[in-house]
């Protein structure tokens, strides 16, 4: 008979999750999980697999957890540039907050670590991109449709735009500038894209 775990896995989740998004996946031992989270080598290898699998885990714990929100703000009806507005704060508040301070995303981390991570890791990364790509380019044919924007525009590409940008004000999040001054950008790139 199996002995019962000593510890909860949403917990466990949540710390490997916390020390991937904090030191990256490469520079994270499995001796340092282990020393972090108190639970035995054996014990996470016989829940999750192997170091590449338990990323994989932690990256679907990240985004439900951490950017399933931010998803429904993009997919909240009536679609529109009123969604990618709120969107973009609520990214801001979580890059600018003391608890994230010098900590980008999981996600984000893992397109800069793309060459050490496997194929599952690296097509998690590529899926959650597409998909938010796609939510942006919902909001902007709804936009279009409503004519809050041009219908000159070419709104795969400013989808793109939207997303890139969104890795990009991530990354400044980790960095001293203001909450005030990325706001400020995200105000510039919404008034870039009504045009």
């Amino acid at each position: 008979m199996a002995r019962p775990k000593e510890y909860d896995r949403e917990e466990l989740l949540a710390a490997i999750t916390n020390l991937f998004w904090e030191r990256g996946f490469g520079a994270t031992s499995m001796n340092e999980i282990v020393a972090y989270t108190k639970v035995n080598k054996f014990s996470i290898y016989n829940e999750f697999g192997s170091k590449e699998k338990l990323l994989v885990t932690c990256m679907d714990y990240y985004i439900r957890n951490s950017l399933g929100f931010l998803i429904e703000v993009l997919s909240n009806k009536p679609l529109g540039l009123s969604n990618i507005e709120t969107f973009f704060d609520h990214r801001i508040d979580i890059s600018c907050s003391a608890s994230n301070k010098n900590k980008a995303c999981l996600i984000f981390n893992s397109v800069m670590e793309h060459e050490t991570l496997n194929k599952e890791a690296n097509l998690k990364v590529n899926i959650f991109i597409s998909k938010l790509t796609v939510l942006f380019r919902n909001c902007l044919n709804a936009a279009q449709e409503r004519n809050e924007i041009s219908k000159n525009n070419d709104n795969d590409v400013l989808a793109n735009y939207l997303t890139y940008f969104t890795f990009g004000l991530v990354s400044l999040g980790m960095k001293e500038i203001n909450k005030k001054e990325l706001k400020k950008m995200s105000k510039f790139v919404l008034a870039a894209v009504e045009n």
